[in-house]
């Protein structure tokens, strides 16, 4: 649950820094259902993670983030209107934004194990496979967008 409020509370700022920065006119309200579908499989993601707390249940929780963050990238796309030359470049930035969020996420759970919050690491391989399931759950949502033409064409 706390991933997905992360979501919007990163997104929006981000956005309008982005936004300002670039000197583009916007506005963070025009696709706000991507926000909302990012929360909503973020949610789902701690739900699913809540039933099944072992290292799937964990793989899952990173997938929805995946999921989430790529709702999160269409979102930031569409309203700041970029465009991009290809499909590949589209998927390599989207890989960068998505590879971004899981590294902070990650960074966030090693502080807050390091401050004495909770054991958010499995073994030594719970970054790696987090980082798997992010792009795992990347590329599943590409795919169904790309199927439903979300993203804009040149």
């Amino acid at each position: 649950m706390v991933h997905a409020l992360a979501y919007v509370v990163f997104i929006l700022p981000f956005t309008a820094w982005l936004g300002w920065e670039l000197n583009k006119r916007y506005s963070l309200k025009a696709y706000w259902y991507w926000v909302a579908a990012a929360f909503i499989t973020g949610v789902a993601g701690s739900l699913i993670y809540g039933q099944y707390t072992d290292k799937f249940g964990n793989f899952l929780l990173h997938m929805s983030g995946g999921i989430s963050a790529t709702f999160l990238f269409v979102y930031f796309t569409k309203t700041l209107k970029l465009k991009f030359i290809n499909w590949r470049i589209t998927l390599l930035v989207l890989f960068g934004f998505v590879s971004t969020l899981g590294v902070l996420n990650e960074l966030a759970e090693y502080i807050l194990e390091t401050l004495g919050f909770g054991i958010f690491s499995d073994d030594s391989h719970d970054t790696w496979r987090d980082f798997a399931a992010n792009i795992f759950g990347m590329l599943v949502a590409w795919v169904a967008l790309n199927i439903l033409q979300v993203f804009d064409k040149k």
